[in-house]
């Protein structure tokens, strides 16, 4: 016999106390966020007066005070978990090792003690049946009697301590119900788990789900967005298959109903839209070309080829169609133009955007599906497909640059698929979270079709915030990162990028121009700081700062050979590539004059930007890409 009862688990205080401050940490950004949104609920009647809809004005009342009880009801669960870490745990954990520190010695004195007994037992009978009996017996009694006395002995030991940890098992299950008990109060929380794995019943579980052990404990959480995202990619998909075998007026009249779809479609997951793709029929895939290609070429995770050949079906199929505005006709005629040039890039997606119909698209230069590295640019505020004939000029010769410095394989994509918004716009955060989800996409779509690729970002002005929050929401995804005059990012992603950094796991440069005689500053950046993303990237801690003035570029030895140098262009304010507006030329004061000093000024060049393929920050980005395209572990 021996104790067969296993000890329960028992959580140390600093898991509670973590989860406790995760709680507190959820419940002041729920304050902090639903007071804000309620600040400015108070100006609708600014923007907004219908006669009949006044009721409008009240609309957030009752999600105001549901917040507030949520806060509340957070703020009560971390009083809970703080109150059992500290006053529950401690005496379980302490009768939890003493017991634990029993077992052994319980166990081999019950193991000792069976085999005392039965040694004695045939000590007996050799004496019983010896010719000596009478003289033999009276001793081998007394052991037989003090054997079996020591076995009871040791058996009652084993009964106490089984029955000790039954009443620590109770004792645990105990806290743990009044625990879950008394967060109860937390509506949408997720579904808690004791100690032991089971369910501890508490209905609130439609926000997510969590495979955690026990509260607090190491486990996959699906939460609200994410549950949306796998919604609408499921969603999606069968869409997708649906209009491949469906009635072609039937899919005619969907797809003329919802032109938002196609803008949908690259939220699909990319594994999903691998599966998709290899199940589809020849007879689907045709149907779906001729009746919407986009449902293809914009899905992400699939061979960059097969995107390409169905939106250029898609662009020919808008080009086609009456209802294109002057202006985005010229955006996707300029874009076409790109496209039949020799060695064309591949158009990786192409949409119009749901609220003004604007198209947005991402381009690629090189071999995408097999690249070792591929490097993403993007743009900042106020810029779509219009400038488009300028950042391709950039993303190629940035593409053609790298390929000639290293013999490992590149690629650059030009992402143009987000609308930044205008210029009011750009101290808010929401216009660069929306592009993040678009970009984390796009780029699992990359790994998903190449798994062992470098990923590497290269972000202009609102495009870094954007680019930083992808970053900070999908670690280990991107190596390394190029911000050009960011317009900043909020705090808690700058946190994020830190550890990534710490780790290891990603490298980021950061320049802006700086005050020179014949190179104003960069003014405009700073504005994007001052609302809602205040973080200058170049003070994060490891964040390599590195010179846009105008200078001789940093190489790196390659071989035998001596080390090259260049010089490149200085940047003459803000923008990314060369621009003829005379705001980009002047200091803020004089900005009101800009038309008068542009009009006095007739001989001055436009101003050298960013990305220019003379400037500074350009040429040393070329050389510190291709860098890591050799040292692909560089930043480790």
């Amino acid at each position: 016999m021996s104790v067969s009862e296993e000890l329960p688990t028992v959580l140390p205080p600093s898991a509670l106390e973590a989860l406790a401050g995760r709680l507190d940490l959820a419940a002041e950004k729920i304050e902090s966020a639903m007071t804000d949104a309620a600040d400015r609920w108070e100006r609708l009647h600014e923007v907004f007066d219908v006669r009949g809809a006044e009721g409008a004005y009240d609309l957030l009342d009752r999600p105001v005070r549901a917040s507030q009880d949520l806060a509340g009801a957070l703020h009560d669960a971390r009083d809970r978990l703080v109150s059992v870490a500290s006053e529950s745990l401690p005496d379980l954990r302490r009768r939890r090792e003493d017991l634990a520190a029993r077992i052994d010695a319980v166990n081999i004195r019950a193991t000792a003690a069976a085999l005392d007994v039965a040694a004695a037992e045939a000590r007996f009978v050799r004496a019983r049946d010896a010719e000596d009996a009478e003289a033999a017996m009276p001793r081998a009694s007394r052991e037989r009697l003090s054997a079996w006395a020591d076995q009871h002995a040791a058996e009652t030991a084993v009964g106490e301590l089984e029955g000790e940890i039954a009443r620590l098992r109770r004792d645990v299950e105990q806290v743990e119900e009044g625990l879950a008990s008394s967060l109860r109060g937390i509506s949408g929380g997720d579904t808690v788990s004791d100690a032991g794995g089971g369910s501890v019943d508490i209905a609130q579980n439609y926000w997510g789900a969590s495979q955690s052990l026990y509260p607090g404990g190491a486990g996959v959480a699906i939460g609200l967005e994410e549950r949306l995202t796998r919604s609408l990619s499921d969603a999606s998909a069968r869409r997708i298959s649906w209009m491949g075998r469906a009635d072609r007026d039937d899919v005619r009249a969907w797809v003329d109903g919802h032109p938002d779809f196609a803008a949908a479609v690259g939220m699909v997951d990319p594994e999903k839209a691998q599966r998709l793709w290899a199940q589809t029929e020849p007879a689907s895939a045709a149907q779906l070309f001729a009746l919407a290609p986009f449902a293809i070429g914009n899905l992400n995770g699939i061979s960059a080829k097969v995107k390409n050949r169905y939106n250029r079906e898609t662009l020919d199929q808008l080009l086609a169609g009456d209802d294109l505005r002057d202006d985005y006709r010229a955006h996707l005629e300029r874009l076409e133009e790109e496209l039949d040039k020799p060695d064309a890039p591949k158009l990786l997606s192409l949409f119009q955007e749901t609220v003004d119909g604007s198209p947005r698209a991402s381009i690629g230069w090189g071999d995408i599906d097999h690249a070792d590295q591929i490097t993403t640019l993007s743009h900042g505020i106020t810029e779509d497909l219009a400038a488009f004939p300028d950042w391709a000029h950039s993303a190629q010769t940035m593409q053609t640059e790298v390929a000639r410095r290293t013999s490992a394989t590149t690629a650059t994509v030009l992402f143009m698929e987000w609308d930044s918004g205008d210029i009011p716009e750009v101290e808010h955060i929401e216009r660069p979270d929306n592009g993040a989800v678009r970009l984390s996409h796009l780029l699992h779509g990359f790994r998903a079709q190449n798994p062992g690729t470098q990923l590497n970002l290269g972000l202009h002005s609102l495009g870094t915030t954007m680019g930083a929050q992808m970053m900070a929401d999908n670690p280990k995804l991107v190596s390394n990162a190029w911000f050009y005059g960011s317009a900043g990012i909020n705090g808690q992603t700058a946190h994020a990028l830190e550890r990534q950094m710490d780790a290891g796991d990603l490298v980021i440069h950061a320049t802006y121009a700086q005050p020179e005689p014949t190179s104003p500053d960069d003014w405009v950046a700073p504005i994007g700081r001052m609302g809602e993303h205040p973080v200058d990237p170049a003070d994060i801690d490891g964040v390599r700062n590195f010179s846009s003035e105008g200078g001789i570029i940093h190489d790196k030895p390659r071989g035998n050979g001596p080390v090259v140098t260049e010089r490149g262009l200085a940047t003459d304010g803000h923008n990314a590539q060369r621009s003829s507006l005379p705001y980009y030329r002047v200091n803020p004061g004089q900005l009101l004059l800009s038309p008068v000093w542009a009009a006095l000024h007739p001989w001055e060049a436009p101003a050298v930007g960013y990305l220019d393929p003379d400037s500074q920050s350009f040429k040393q980005s070329v050389v510190d890409i291709a860098h890591a395209a050799e040292n692909p572990r560089s930043g480790k």
